[in-house]
């Protein structure tokens, strides 16, 4: 990585001589460095040129800074070499908050979500213009996400049973028929960053336009931290005030259609990073997601069916 600190250098010479230590960064295939010393408050990052969304990574940023998202600054971008360097938005997140007294992450979690309506209140028009989006959440991409979901959770001898039974073509129709507005994508509990009091967003490379349920159920039912359905519960109306929303009921059923969705996209994705790429770590989130979406399946008539093979995939996972 000299070449990147030298680089880092070049275009902040107040950071010569600076101290650099590796941050390691969920599923990410980038690699990031947070400075001290000299280089203190600076994060120096490299990505590959696999996802074609870590390059649009800066053009994102600046697009959610000029309209009054916090999201850390960038201070250079170097796309021939595939470098940025940005403002550090700490070391803590909301991850690192959830043993806290629930009057102090309420207070986290009430300005994680005025930053998710901040954003979810964009122009999508503007924010397709300047080319900042991946492509739209539609009926493709919710049946994308179920077979990622069926190919690296549930498994060949689990999915024909549970869509013959399921209604997840339906689910993936009536998400897509309804409107969209400006998401993040990836909107849970690491991904915000918590510094003073204040929250950042990060990691939102893959915002699209989408669903607000959408994010704000990655959020509330993050596998890694633990709210009860009190809490939840608070959150969800809370965050219907900041948008400005009266549709309470047609929100109820959107968070809990998206709610699936997403744990569904969760547990592909943690099937896929555990035994595709390797990272074990993620195996250990299943048991939780995995019964979190069980139990939501469990409240509802139609998905009742999808429980039992959700189990069976998670004891496989655990065998």
């Amino acid at each position: 990585m000299k070449e990147l600190f030298q680089w880092v250098e070049s275009v902040r010479p107040s950071a010569a001589g600076g101290e650099w230590t590796p941050v390691n960064h969920g599923g990410s295939d980038r690699q990031f460095w947070r400075g001290a010393g000299n280089s203190a408050g600076l994060v120096a990052v490299h990505y590959g040129p696999d996802k074609a969304e870590n390059s649009r990574y800066a053009h994102c940023a600046e697009f959610l800074h000029r309209h009054g998202v916090r999201v850390p600054a960038v201070l250079a971008h170097d796309a021939a070499w595939r470098r940025i360097l940005m403002e550090d938005a700490g070391s803590d997140d909301l991850w690192t908050h959830r043993h806290e007294p629930w009057s102090v992450r309420r207070g986290l979690y009430a300005k994680a979500l005025t930053e998710a309506a901040r954003l979810h209140s964009l122009d999508l028009r503007q924010a397709a213009e300047e080319n900042v989006l991946r492509e739209p959440f539609d009926e493709h991409l919710y049946r994308w996400e179920q077979d990622y979901f069926f190919t690296n959770f549930l498994g060949p001898e689990n999915t024909a049973q549970a869509q013959a039974a399921v209604p997840f073509d339906k689910q993936a129709r009536d998400l897509a028929a309804l409107p969209r507005v400006l998401v993040h994508r990836d909107f849970q509990s690491q991904n915000v960053m918590v510094r003073d009091g204040e929250v950042t967003l990060i990691d939102f490379q893959g915002m699209r336009a989408g669903l607000a349920g959408y994010d704000v159920a990655s959020l509330l039912y993050d596998p890694y931290v633990d709210l009860t359905e009190s809490e939840r519960d608070e959150l969800s109306g809370l965050y219907l005030s900041l948008a400005g929303r009266t549709d309470a009921d047609v929100w109820r059923n959107e968070l809990q259609a998206c709610t699936r969705q997403r744990l569904m996209q969760a547990l592909g994705a943690y099937g896929f990073l555990g035994l595709v790429k390797g990272k074990t770590a993620f195996l250990r989130h299943i048991p939780v997601a995995s019964e979190r979406l069980a139990e939501l399946c469990e409240a509802d008539a139609a998905w009742r069916p999808l429980a039992s093979p959700i189990r069976a995939a998670a004891r496989k996972f655990a065998a």
